[in-house]
């Protein structure tokens, strides 16, 4: 697979290392509302679902856009029957809620019964968004051979 290639090269896996590495420390942050004491308890409160699909998550975030970055920077002949453009997929799944702690965050931004379906059914969320950077990751040609 065209995605595996990708990933033996270290510059690549470095980038997709350091994207995760920066989504998941932003986003750690923003559950504890900035205060960095706090994140022992993020991580003691957090379902432990939720905290694999958030590592599955942030990990298939940093290789999606590792990948995208391969794909602009390699010299590509355009096939005719497939010329069209980039997903917004991976984008959209930046959106989907990672654990149950984003309804404080979440309840900025939105009326409290939003808040609390978000939380009620977030790993279909988690599932959701960890879906589209598949469906990312397979438009952009990571899965062919």
């Amino acid at each position: 697979m065209k995605i595996i290639e990708v990933m033996k090269k270290p510059k690549y896996i470095a980038i997709a290392v350091i994207v995760s590495t920066i989504f998941s420390a932003i986003y750690v942050y923003t559950q504890v509302l900035g205060i960095i004491e706090n994140i022992d308890v993020w991580f003691a409160a957090i379902p432990r679902i939720n905290l694999a699909l958030f590592w599955a998550f942030s990990t298939l975030l940093g290789i999606t856009v590792s990948f995208q970055i391969w794909n602009w920077r390699e010299n590509k002949i355009c096939n005719v029957k497939s010329v069209g453009g980039q997903s917004s997929a991976g984008i959209l799944s930046l959106f989907i809620a990672q654990c149950p702690a984003c309804a404080s965050l979440s309840a900025l931004f939105l009326p409290a019964s939003i808040g609390l379906f978000i939380t009620q059914y977030s790993v279909f969320f988690d599932l959701l968004g960890i879906g589209l950077l598949l469906f990312t990751l397979n438009y952009l040609g990571g899965f062919k051979y």
